[in-house]
């Protein structure tokens, strides 16, 4: 999986995107009361999980934010408006 490379000139706008990103995940488990280990019912690891909301560089894939958004029945144009 490439990560990012901080010689980007998209780099800064990508990490503002994943920390506002790491954000409404985080909102929306709260919101809907879960905790971080209800998050495996999702196909998501709970430690994949813990890191992609203490780390938002660790939000790389988009497979895992497709499975986040159906995690909230959302499709992905509802998740990613920040």
């Amino acid at each position: 999986m490439q990560r990012p490379n901080s010689d980007s000139a998209y780099y800064s706008e990508f990490i503002e995107l994943q920390v506002n990103l790491c954000k409404k995940i985080v909102d929306l488990r709260k919101s809907r009361k879960l905790v971080q280990e209800d998050m495996a019912d999702y196909e998501l690891s709970v430690r994949q999980y813990q890191r992609m909301e203490q780390d938002p560089t660790a939000i790389v894939s988009l497979w895992q934010v497709f499975k986040i958004a159906k995690a909230h029945n959302l499709d992905l144009k509802q998740l990613f408006d920040l």
